[in-house]
């Protein structure tokens, strides 16, 4: 199945019609709106921003993601030290996945939200080991957000 419409549901609601416990987001570019949307979520998810490694970030949305980081226990924020333009919406269950849209949506408002913009596809379940292969390979070379202020000083636009 292919989405261009309410993508920022199809993304927050998906969980109901599939088994999961676990959502694992790669994203170019993310937004704090999204992100914050997660604590209603009743799973433990991940976002990945992953131009970090190309871009960085800008401090604003860096201190943005940080802070929903800290408040929201279910919500790991992740940066890629790899540059990665991949948009991977996965779903998990007791560590399998259960589920995976792929397309051009970043994980931001502009992304979910502007229907006919960007596209999000329903992955076959042929693919789920390679992606799971490529998943890992992205989480091993990303860092936690809270990490980055000591790490080094964050461009500022």
């Amino acid at each position: 199945m292919l989405y261009s419409e309410n993508l920022e549901n199809i993304v927050f609601d998906r969980h109901n019609s599939h088994r999961a416990d676990e959502l694992i987001v790669v994203s170019g570019y993310v937004g704090p709106s999204p992100v914050a949307r997660v604590r209603d979520l009743p799973l433990n998810t991940t976002v990945i921003y992953g131009m970090y490694g190309q871009d960085k970030i800008r401090k604003s949305l860096h201190n943005s993601l940080k802070k929903l980081d800290e408040e929201i226990g279910n919500l790991s924020i992740l940066y890629s030290n790899t540059p990665v333009h991949a948009k991977i919406y996965l779903w998990k269950y007791r560590g399998e996945i259960s589920h995976v849209l792929v397309g051009s949506a970043n994980f931001s408002a502009n992304g979910l939200r502007t229907d006919f913009r960007e596209i999000l596809a329903e992955a076959t379940i042929d693919t789920y080991a390679a992606l799971d292969t490529y998943l890992n390979s992205v989480l091993r070379n990303s860092i936690a957000c809270s990490a980055i202020d000591a790490l080094e000083e964050l461009e500022d636009e």
